[in-house]
């Protein structure tokens, strides 16, 4: 499988077909995507066929769901739990669940930020590039925030979630990093997706995706919940920078 035959496949078998989003949601899209690739089901943890990988996104296209590697509750001394990590760094963001907390980009600010967010959070780069999540409670904006964060974590600058360099390098290494990566543009129009392009691009390293980490250019889709156990960590980046480092998009 070479550049070329991703080009063919969408050309023969993907261009002009319609999706209801009622019947496909993007995760089975995705996955009638690389069936036509020739691409069986999976778990595995590197590229999708023969060394490429193999996306498809709308206006963001993802890296991956790739989970921390700590989260302040691990170490079980102050923050106990999961659910105690989301009441007491998350919010209540739907009125029809009123006892549903999440921890998401409104929370921690989504993109590496010299600022703290009003929840006292900041995502940052450190000198080892490792990516962390900062809380400061003297940043923290929130008039309840006494009773909320316990007293250990109301004074100084606390670490409360980490993806360490060599387990983030080794995502990257094993996704992008071998013979490239093809990128189908999926446009919605009236509630019907389409694929309207392929984007094909050359495998690029930690280094570099790291660098882009830290411009701001990508950023944190976190999606964890009270209701699921899955943390949901999802690196994703708008389809203009897809684009931007595409060598060749096929219309």
């Amino acid at each position: 499988m070479d550049f070329t035959d991703f080009e063919t496949v969408f050309r023969t078998k993907v261009k002009g077909h319609s999706f209801s989003i009622g019947a496909s949601h993007d995760g089975s899209l995705g996955h009638w995507l690389e069936r036509q690739c020739g691409v069986k089901a999976n778990s595995i943890a590197g590229a999708d066929l023969d060394g490429f990988e193999i996306k498809s996104g709308g206006q963001k296209g993802s890296f991956g769901d790739w989970m921390a590697g700590w989260y302040i509750w691990y170490d079980g001394d102050v923050v106990a739990s999961k659910e105690m990590f989301l009441r007491i760094f998350g919010s209540k963001k739907r009125p029809d669940r009123p006892g549903r907390f999440s921890w998401t980009g409104s929370n921690y600010g989504s993109r590496v930020s010299k600022y703290f967010s009003e929840f006292g959070q900041r995502m940052s780069v450190n000198s080892n590039d490792d990516i962390v999540i900062e809380y400061s409670y003297e940043s923290d904006k929130r008039p309840d925030k006494a009773v909320i964060v316990p007293t250990e974590l109301q004074q100084g600058t606390h670490v409360i979630a980490g993806w360490d360099r060599a387990r983030v390098n080794e995502f990257v290494q094993n996704k992008f990093g071998q013979r490239g990566w093809v990128l189908f543009s999926v446009r919605t129009n009236q509630g019907v997706k389409s694929v309207d392009s392929l984007l094909l691009g050359m495998p690029f390293s930690f280094s570099f995706w790291i660098q882009e980490v830290k411009d701001g250019n990508i950023i944190l889709d976190s999606g964890m919940n009270s209701d699921n156990s899955r943390n949901y960590s999802t690196f994703r980046a708008p389809k203009s920078w897809w684009v931007e480092n595409c060598f060749k998009q096929i219309t």
